[in-house]
């Protein structure tokens, strides 16, 4: 039988991150896409909403960690029409422990009218994005302790 302090001290343990949201975005980065013209500031936003978007009813309880994303690809070229292709990856790690437990991509491509490159550039990046972070739920209930 557990004593009143042991019992608290489960408490604590289990309610340290009670308040706080099961996935917290880690790093933001795009230097394998090899382009310069990815607009940092713009995809850490992209992808704070997107994480702030997850459903926490679809994510384990109990389960906290970080989301670092990485623009993998970024591919664009434009003749009678636009064409755009871009990869994502995330990877997802236990928030106490630092493990890396999923790595996880997300992709997407399109076509518009070359004056549109850039516009579809930023839809195709984003779509991306979304893609990448649409699979953390599966991820996060797949994952083995």
């Amino acid at each position: 039988m557990l004593s009143v302090v042991a019992v608290l001290a489960l408490a604590s343990v289990d309610g340290a991150h009670a308040d706080e949201p099961a996935v917290v975005l880690g790093e933001v980065t795009a230097q394998a896409a090899k382009r310069d013209d990815v607009d940092l500031d713009a995809l850490r936003a992209a992808a704070a909403d997107a994480v702030k978007s997850l459903d926490e009813a679809h994510l384990p309880r109990g389960t906290h960690v970080v989301l670092s994303v990485s623009v993998v690809r970024l591919e664009s070229h434009a003749s009678d029409s636009a064409e755009v292709s871009c990869v994502v990856s995330a990877t997802l790690r236990d928030r106490a422990r630092g493990t890396v437990f999923a790595v996880i991509e997300g992709t997407a491509r399109g076509q518009d009218a070359p004056k549109r490159l850039r516009a579809l550039e930023q839809a195709i990046l984003h779509a991306a994005l979304r893609s990448a972070v649409a699979r953390v739920p599966e991820a996060m209930r797949s994952r083995r302790r």
